[in-house]
């Protein structure tokens, strides 16, 4: 698919931190969804996770945040 193509399939989608084209939900678990997402730089698809950080204990809220 060509970048432009590509583009177009995510035309009503989110852009993160614009490097990124938020599109579909592609999936779902215990800790968050998983979107497909367009890197707007090389065009590749990539999979994007959304972490939900509400039942999290904050001893582990605090090793997630040092680690990103």
């Amino acid at each position: 698919m060509s970048r432009q193509a590509a583009s177009s399939a995510f035309h009503k989608s989110k852009t993160l931190d614009n490097k990124y084209m938020l599109g579909d939900e592609i999936g779902k678990g215990a800790y968050g969804r998983v979107y497909k997402g367009l890197d707007l730089e090389n065009g590749d698809f990539v999979a994007i996770k959304q972490v939900s950080l509400e039942n999290i204990a904050q001893e582990d809220l605090n090793i997630i945040m040092v680690r990103f």
